[in-house]
């Protein structure tokens, strides 16, 4: 996670766009391969609607790539990449996907934010679904960094550039200063739980988790396991506090083991294991602020 924390007191604007699902996706997977060619930028999203098919089987393994321009200057940030939602044509993504941003003050207007949609092949070359763009000039973000503004955005087909019927991206967006990005902190940790036949859902071992599941809770890579929140959580760092307790965020995620890289928003006949979020907020602790 960054806290900008390089940038704290500089005139610069963090800017936050939070990516949480798709909806009502078509086939993704053509075996006849990718139709459309290589290319370049997109915006930040939040829900996207409707995407266009992109190359292979019966359905879509969908990931979003996102970055910021400057118009002006023709420069790039650093290109962000959602986790992929496997073969889910309403992929949702739990907790909510944060790209974070950090720009020069002065040059907010010239802005565009850019989102790439793919689809991901492991056989082949993965299949570019759509793009769609928001540029910062002209729009109200004012609100302060507890604001949050939505905006719909049209889905271009990236062969014609045309709108593509019916698709739709759906973006959230946040601006904070340096400072408030460096004064905060957003933490998150994994809850696993194992189905058995004869305990349903449960994490105690024995009875629900196998000797080979590495625990009960993970941090948020998963480099990290125990039987023990606490264990896995990091530590609130010097001079913060806790601003919200631990708290889940968004529903259980389903898979057939503990340590699997991709989860799956609805239960199937393999879901043997399901994990969800747990979140906490902490900031500069009062006495800390100037």
């Amino acid at each position: 996670m960054s806290t900008f924390a390089a940038a704290a007191g500089g005139d610069s604007l963090g800017i936050i766009v939070s990516l949480k699902k798709c909806t009502d996706l078509p086939v993704a997977d053509l075996r006849a391969g990718s139709f459309i060619p290589d290319v370049g930028p997109l915006s930040i999203v939040k829900d996207a609607m409707s995407l266009i098919p992109g190359g292979g089987e019966s359905s879509s393994d969908p990931y979003v790539k996102a970055k910021m321009v400057n118009t002006a200057t023709h420069s790039t940030s650093e290109e962000q990449r959602s986790p992929t939602i496997h073969k889910n044509t309403d992929p949702i993504w739990l907790p909510a996907v944060r790209f974070t941003f950090l720009v020069p003050a002065d040059s907010v207007e010239a802005q565009r934010l850019v989102l790439d949609i793919w689809d991901q092949d492991s056989m082949s070359k993965d299949d570019y679904l759509g793009t769609t763009k928001l540029d910062l000039k002209g729009l109200n973000l004012s609100g302060g960094g507890d604001a949050v503004h939505n905006h719909t955005l049209d889905l271009l087909d990236v062969k014609t550039g045309d709108k593509v019927p019916n698709s739709k991206v759906f973006i959230a967006i946040q601006v904070k200063t340096a400072a408030e990005m460096a004064s905060e902190q957003h933490e998150l940790v994994y809850e696993y739980e194992r189905w058995t036949p004869t305990g349903g859902w449960g994490k105690k071992y024995p009875g629900n988790l196998l000797p080979t599941d590495p625990g009960c809770w993970s941090d948020e890579k998963g480099g990290k396991w125990s039987m023990d929140m606490s264990e896995v959580a990091l530590p609130i760092p010097e001079g913060m506090h806790s601003v919200d307790h631990w708290a889940t965020e968004g529903d259980w995620m389903f898979g057939s083991d503990f340590r699997l890289r991709v989860w799956m928003s609805a239960k199937s006949s393999i879901s043997f294991a399901r994990r969800r979020a747990w979140v906490r907020k902490c900031e500069v602790a009062p006495d800390k602020k100037k």
